[in-house]
């Protein structure tokens, strides 16, 4: 289920607002981004060096390919394909599903044109906005998990601490985040951060057609469509990650409950002046957060309590 419209419907007018100047510009720091990265290549098997060689004499060729998918709205349907990959998290049984992190190669020069798309997103959210919620950390220039970390703090030493108070916390782990962020969400909150025409049309186009191949038992490849998620691996999929599940961080929380975010990782934090009085905080700032990620179609499957007593009774059913 997606959000309800954030924005008026009179601010959700489909002008062609045009595609301003500078391509060129965003494909030279796209270029020189891919030349500091050694990853490894997509379906085609062309490495990114390889593709920072040719840009010395390919480069106006490519830039006016690229310029011309952006005034088309149109993301290569060769790109939108990726080589599945499994990797195994340390310390999981190798028996487990869950035991390894599905990752997606993708063609080294679609993911130089998703760097191009990924800037200008980039720069309209902190130039025009709206801006992603300021307690998103995670996949943002300038922020790292030191700063959630020192939010944290700054947040569970404050005054109602100093006055006795109590902190609680609680730890929501979204079950298969990036895999399952349907696109219709993501779509909405384009809208809702006033994305540029052209952008909402390429990114639209980039969420169609996608499919990984992987091999079988037999080793052939085989292939799979794909109906919502972020391709994990990819240039795009995590600045996506953050516009779709924005919504849940700018939920109206009680008063005394915040929430932090890295990403996915998602720490609700709840103060009172007892006990008791944050563990009620608790209770409604968790279900809040809860259900706009059950309204988004995203899963919580796993929480993990933080306090004097971490069996401290929250009074609802926290897993959807």
């Amino acid at each position: 289920m997606a959000p309800p419209p954030a924005v008026p419907e009179a601010d959700h007018q489909d002008d062609d607002d045009g595609i301003p100047e500078g391509t060129g510009v965003d494909l030279r720091v796209a270029v020189r981004r891919l030349k500091a990265r050694n990853t490894a290549p997509g379906p085609d098997g062309l490495p990114g060096k390889a593709w920072v060689l040719a840009s010395e004499a390919l480069g106006p060729r490519l830039e006016g390919l690229l310029s011309a998918c952006l005034e088309r709205g149109q993301f290569p349907l060769r790109w939108k394909t990726g080589k599945l990959v499994l990797i195994q998290k340390p310390g999981r049984p190798a028996d487990s599903p869950s035991a390894y992190r599905p990752v997606v190669l993708l063609d080294e020069v679609g993911k130089l044109f998703e760097r191009v798309i990924a800037n200008r997103l980039a720069e309209h959210l902190a130039g025009t906005g709206p801006d992603l919620a300021e307690h998103q950390f995670g996949f943002r220039k300038r922020r790292s998990t030191v700063d959630a970390i020192m939010r944290v703090r700054v947040l569970t030493t404050g005054n109602a601490v100093a006055r006795g108070g109590v902190v609680l916390a609680v730890s929501l782990d979204i079950a298969n985040a990036f895999n399952s962020m349907p696109w219709s969400c993501i779509r909405e909150a384009l809208r809702y951060h006033r994305v540029p025409t052209y952008l909402r049309r390429i990114v639209g186009d980039y969420l169609t057609d996608r499919a990984v191949i992987y091999p079988g038992r037999n080793g052939e490849w085989n292939r799979r469509e794909m109906s919502c998620g972020v391709p994990q691996g990819s240039v795009l999929g995590p600045p996506l990650w953050n516009i779709g599940y924005d919504w849940v961080l700018r939920a109206d929380l009680p008063t005394g409950v915040s929430v932090v975010c890295y990403a996915d990782d998602t720490l609700v934090l709840a103060q009172g002046g007892s006990y008791e009085a944050a563990a009620e905080n608790m209770t409604r700032g968790v279900a809040i957060v809860v259900e706009r990620i059950r309204q988004l179609g995203l899963e919580s499957l796993f929480i993990m309590k933080f306090g004097k007593d971490r069996d401290f009774d929250l009074n609802l059913e926290l897993l959807v």
